[in-house]
């Protein structure tokens, strides 16, 4: 997002109810085209954030989508005005940008996760607004700047036999299913769950291309200079600054090495009476690491839920940092924590 669109995202915020910058170039606020819940005055289903290096708006409760400029007008015609003038005839015709050729675009470098039949899929953000899988996907309130990491299967037993057909030799049924990607630091796909829609007693079917990689989701695109945080569930690593999840598996070596930094804070599902996650919080604290526990006036079972509850991510953070023990401290607010 180039500075003049920023300046003037700044600028009409002040005519913004509930407005938000969520970071990443993504800002969130109640819809100014609908107002949003009526009953709620604390909802903001209104986001602008990118979409192919352009701006544009949409609303997650009336479905309103608008260009930035679009947008302006709506709001604030006179800074509509202003932005025209400023992003048209100012300084960017003296030294416009020159665009990319279509043969430039055709010979753009793939990830090499792409290159797999991962690539043969449409991602989430490349699905019509009423696809019952981004219905979903929307439904669970992921951020929109993973839509493009989420892929749709139709046929999800066809496409893993792909990666491990002995695995799945004798399926009589095939059923479409949500592929959250496993990719590591260097852009390779290592494995990847698929999340069922429909009646099954199998949610999630993990696949891995090499049986001895950690299962660590987000890998690819954390900042290694700040503090990493570390979830159980993909989707709720979603909703963080700067997250990785774990899939519920213990810390090894291997998925130290691929996290790649040792300033970690360690945040659980909120079961105090689960013995499997008590045992992991136990053996986080005696590995030296920091945990975080959610205080007892949060009844929701993770961080997913707390957002659908009507928790604000900014919300949800502070809890996280102002919860956060270590050594000493986290033996004791564990002992505290399963008595809850």
């Amino acid at each position: 997002m180039d500075y003049i669109d920023t300046k003037y995202i700044q600028l009409v915020s002040a005519s913004l109810e509930n407005f938000k910058n969520k970071g990443n170039g993504v800002y969130n606020m109640r819809c100014p085209f609908c107002g949003d819940s009526q009953t709620n005055k604390s909802k903001a289903r209104g986001y602008i954030f990118q979409k192919e290096g352009n701006p544009i708006y949409k609303c997650h409760n009336c479905g309103k989508g608008a260009t930035l400029p679009n947008f302006l007008k709506h709001v604030n015609g006179q800074l509509y005005k202003e932005y025209a003038l400023e992003k048209f005839s100012g300084s960017e015709r003296k030294t416009p940008a020159i665009p990319k050729t279509k043969t430039e675009l055709r010979f753009k470098k793939r990830p090499e996760y792409l290159k797999t039949p991962l690539g043969n899929l449409k991602k989430v953000s490349q699905l019509d607004p009423e696809h019952p899988v981004k219905q979903y996907v929307l439904g669970r309130k992921i951020p929109q700047r993973f839509h493009y990491k989420l892929f749709y299967a139709p046929k999800f037993y066809a496409f893993a036999k792909q990666f491990a057909p002995s695995k799945f030799q004798d399926i009589e049924k095939d059923e479409p299913r949500l592929i959250i990607p496993f990719i590591d630091r260097n852009k390779q796909l290592i494995g990847f769950q698929g999340r069922a829609f429909g009646k099954t007693s199998l949610r999630y079917i993990t696949v891995k291309l090499d049986e001895d990689a950690p299962k660590v989701f987000g890998a690819d695109s954390i900042d290694r200079s700040k503090t990493v945080y570390v979830v159980e569930g993909p989707i709720d690593s979603m909703f963080l600054d700067n997250a990785v999840a774990m899939g519920g598996a213990d810390l090894t070596a291997d998925a130290l090495h691929m996290i790649g930094t040792t300033d970690l804070v360690f945040v659980f599902d909120n079961e105090p009476r689960n013995k499997e996650i008590l045992k992991r919080i136990e053996k986080i604290i005696d590995l030296g690491y920091s945990i975080s526990l959610f205080p007892d006036y949060v009844k929701e079972k993770d961080i997913n839920d707390m957002v659908l509850a009507g928790r604000d991510v900014d919300e949800i953070q502070a809890i996280i940092s102002n919860n956060t023990f270590k050594g000493l401290a986290a033996k004791a607010k564990l002992s505290e924590w399963r008595k809850a």
